[in-house]
C-alpha cells in the first residue's frame, strides 16, 4: 500500500511518497528546484520490479516543510532523519543534479544506512571562479519576485536536450507553484547556490557501490562524458552515458536508464 507524509510540522523532515512492500527500499531524490515527481518514471519502474520505492522532496521543496538552512549537510541531516523515519536502511539512494553531493555526504556520516547510490547528473563542485559567483549571483537575484516562475521555467525547459515527457506541461504547472510561494523560492535559491565545502573530502571515505549517469549532450558540464568518468573514478564508480540526453536523462531516457539502474541494484550484495 502506497503511504505519503506531506507538510510534517517538523522543518527537518521531507514530504514522501513511499510504495511499500518488503523489497530492497530505493530513496529517489529530485535536484533543486525540481519536485519529487522528477522521478516519477523511475519509481514506476522500480516498484513493478519488486523494490520498495520512497519519493521524497527536498527541503523546503515541493511538500516539504520550510527548513532555516538548504545546505548539502541539512539535506544529507534530512535524509538520515526519512531513512529513520521510514525504517529505510540501508537503502539505495538515486539522485539528481544538487541531491547526490547530499548522499555522499549521508553515506559517509552513517555508513550502516546507504547501501549504494545512482548520482545522476550530480555537481559535487560548486563552480569557484569567477563566472561561477557571478552565475550564483544572478541565478540569487533573478528568482525573487513574481517573475521567478517563469525564469525558472524557461531554464528548467532548456535543460531537456533529448525526448521530453509527454506529461511534461503537468510536471512544469507544479514547479511554478512551488516558485510562487516566496519561502519555496528562497529554498529553490539557496539549494541551487549552497556551497559544496567538505564534499570533497567526503568523495575521499566514500566506500559504497555507486552508478554515475550523465546525459551525453548535458549542458550543465562543458564535457559530460569526462566529467562522468572524473566522478567515478573518485568514488570507484561504473558509468552511463545516454546518448542524446540532457540533465534529466531519467526522464528524457527512463527505457534506457531504468533497466540499468534495475541492473545495478540486481548485483548488489544482500
Amino acid at each position: 500500500m502506497t503511504t505519503s507524509s506531506d507538510l510534517d510540522m517538523d522543518s527537518s523532515h521531507l514530504a514522501f511518497e513511499d510504495s511499500g512492500g518488503s523489497g530492497r527500499p530505493v530513496i529517489l531524490l529530485p535536484g533543486a528546484g525540481d519536485l519529487r515527481t522528477e522521478n516519477r518514471f523511475l519509481a514506476a519502474m522500480l516498484t513493478d520490479a519488486g523494490f520498495r520505492t520512497i519519493e521524497a522532496d527536498l527541503p523546503g521543496h515541493g511538500r516539504s516543510p520550510i527548513a532555516n538552512a538548504y545546505g548539502v549537510q541539512e539535506t544529507a541531516a534530512a535524509l538520515l532523519g526519512l531513512m529513520g523515519e521510514l525504517d529505510a536502511g540501508p537503502a539505495v539512494v538515486v539522485a539528481n543534479s544538487f541531491a547526490p553531493a547530499a548522499v555522499v555526504w549521508a553515506a559517509t556520516e552513517h555508513p550502516d544506512r546507504v547501501g549504494a547510490v545512482v548520482a545522476i547528473s550530480p555537481h559535487f563542485t560548486a563552480d569557484a571562479t569567477p563566472k561561477g559567483r557571478a552565475i550564483n549571483a544572478a541565478t540569487s537575484l533573478l528568482l525573487r519576485g513574481p517573475w521567478a516562475a517563469s525564469i525558472w521555467e524557461r531554464l528548467y525547459r532548456s535543460w531537456y536536450k533529448g525526448r521530453t515527457p509527454e506529461d511534461l506541461e503537468g510536471e512544469v504547472a507544479g514547479i511554478r507553484e512551488m516558485m510562487s510561494d516566496p519561502a519555496r523560492r528562497r529554498a529553490v535559491r539557496e539549494t541551487l547556490t549552497a556551497d559544496r565545502n567538505g564534499v570533497a573530502e567526503r568523495m575521499t571515505l566514500f566506500d559504497k557501490p555507486a552508478l554515475i549517469v550523465f546525459g551525453a549532450v548535458d549542458d550543465h558540464f562543458p564535457d559530460p562524458a569526462e566529467e562522468a568518468h572524473q566522478v567515478a573514478a573518485q568514488l570507484g564508480a561504473e558509468v552511463l552515458i545516454v546518448d542524446g540526453a540532457g540533465h534529466y536523462p531519467h526522464v528524457e531516457r527512463p527505457d534506457v536508464v531504468g533497466p540499468a539502474v534495475i541492473e545495478f541494484l540486481g548485483r548488489l550484495p544482500r
